[in-house]
């Protein structure tokens, strides 16, 4: 009986402890750097329609590319921006194919146009 109040205390004491560890490291405070940006995050998350608004006006603005080959922002694997993508166009008599690359990471992608 003596092992089980034992064990249940022991047990208690280091649950909170992991607990604690874990409340310290996601209670960091923000960096000046990033306040600006989490200032523009909105109170609750945005429906499909508020979201779809942002990315319009940032494509108005000229804030986001889309590479009109693949049709990507990003970098489906490093996330750089796709203004960095570099092409080549392989084409002969019947058809044309273009060869999209990321510089960052490798990622290859090949489309017939």
């Amino acid at each position: 009986m003596l092992e089980l109040v034992i064990g249940l205390i022991g047990g208690a004491a280091f649950s909170w402890l992991i607990s604690h560890i874990y409340y310290k490291k996601s209670s960091v405070q923000i960096p000046d750097w990033a306040k600006s940006i989490v200032e523009k995050f909105p109170e609750k998350p945005p429906t499909k329609e508020e979201l779809l608004d942002l990315f319009q006006g940032a494509l108005d603005k000229g804030e986001v590319e889309i590479d009109p080959v693949v049709g990507y922002v990003a970098c489906p694997k490093c996330k750089a921006s796709a203004k960095d993508f570099k092409k080549t166009a392989l084409e002969d008599y019947i058809r044309t194919v273009v060869v999209v690359e990321c510089p960052h990471c490798g990622w290859n992608k090949t489309i017939e146009v």
